[in-house]
């Protein structure tokens, strides 16, 4: 599924593209390759002349956009502090307005569960750089300096690195409280601290698991582990963000919706397995409710927090989802998508 985009607000990224874009068929040098010239990127991966593993390469997530859209979706709601649940909640309500895509700012925290970045790893033995398709880059520093114990906060934070056997290990600390922790909107303060460890496990592919510790804001720290993929025989294309002061005024112009609290018995009405389809495409939406709070898992990707803003209707990250019950209680599901919608029925 593709990037969830408000229905009712125009994309706060736009990617220049240029005509005749250059480079993006062409072969990546040094790719071992198979009978009939494809990538072999079940391949094991290179080494560089110090024997680690070499994550060179541009890569992208492949993970989907469940923990870009709600880093916390594994943690239980009651591990969130209520302020930065509200923030949260508030931030979606609002269409993410005052979020780092329609500012045109850095993603900071969110760049390691973004989809929509592209980025490229370029190792050396004492720093490897991450250059994002939108121009941003952080240094991770292998040169034995430690973590400032009180840095002055910044967009991409600061980074060290060592290697434990094949995996990287980056520690970071130092970002600025602007930024979010996701695309969602979920907060954290300056004490925030990142452990990211990369282990690339065949040519082709990587694993990638990321802890976010906050203990002001997080009972629990956040882990979550997300698989990225090599791009392989083709180039990075600019990715430009333009236009932020009018794409919040859209976005603005929109009348934030308002929740409100529904009945758990009503709640429990939605609970269950949908089969939705959309323009010939099939997908299993399971519906689930944790005390006083209703989830949603679109075709097995995991669980989101839905949003009631009335009996039948809730907000999914920008989509609207809307309950109704058809002939002999049979309940039917709506999912309105900027891409369009799709409807289905429960088992």
């Amino acid at each position: 599924m593709g990037p969830r985009v408000l229905v009712c607000a125009a994309a706060v990224v736009v990617a220049s593209v240029p005509l005749g874009a250059q480079w993006i068929n062409l072969p990546t040098p040094g790719l071992p390759r198979l009978p009939d010239g494809k990538p072999n990127l079940a391949a094991p991966p290179a080494r560089t002349a110090d024997r680690h593993v070499d994550l060179s390469g541009l890569w992208k997530n492949a993970g989907g956009d469940r923990y870009y859209n709600n880093v916390v979706s594994d943690l239980q709601v009651s591990d969130v502090a209520p302020s930065a649940h509200a923030l949260f909640i508030k931030r979606q309500l609002e269409f993410a307005k005052d979020g780092m895509d329609a500012q045109c700012l850095p993603l900071g925290p969110a760049y390691l569960t973004a989809q929509y970045r592209e980025f490229r790893i370029v190792q050396s033995p004492t720093v490897i750089v991450f250059a994002y398709s939108d121009g941003m880059h952080r240094e991770i520093f292998l040169d034995g300096r430690t973590l400032e114990p009180d840095p002055n906060p910044s967009w991409m934070g600061y980074a060290v690195g060592r290697w434990e056997g094949d995996v990287l290990v980056v520690e970071s600390n130092g970002y600025t409280d602007r930024s979010w922790l996701d695309g969602g909107g979920h907060p954290h303060t300056e004490a925030l601290r990142i452990t990211e460890r990369y282990t690339r496990r065949t040519i082709g592919h990587m694993d990638v698991q990321i802890t976010m510790t906050d203990p002001a804001l997080y009972a629990k720290p956040i882990t979550v582990t997300t698989p990225i993929n090599l791009m392989a025989d083709t180039e990075m294309l600019q990715g430009v963000c333009e236009n932020a002061a009018a794409t919040r005024e859209r976005i603005a112009a929109v009348k934030p919706a308002v929740p409100v609290d529904v009945p758990v018995a009503t709640l429990s009405r939605y609970v269950g397995t949908y089969d939705t389809e959309s323009s010939g495409h099939r997908h299993v939406v399971t519906i689930t409710r944790e005390a006083t709070e209703l989830w949603l898992d679109y075709d097995g990707t995991g669980k989101e927090l839905l949003i009631a803003v009335s009996p039948t209707q809730f907000i999914w990250d920008g989509a609207h989802v809307e309950f109704s019950p058809g002939a002999d209680d049979v309940m039917h599901v709506r999912i309105v998508l900027v891409e369009g919608e799709e409807r289905g029925t429960r088992r």
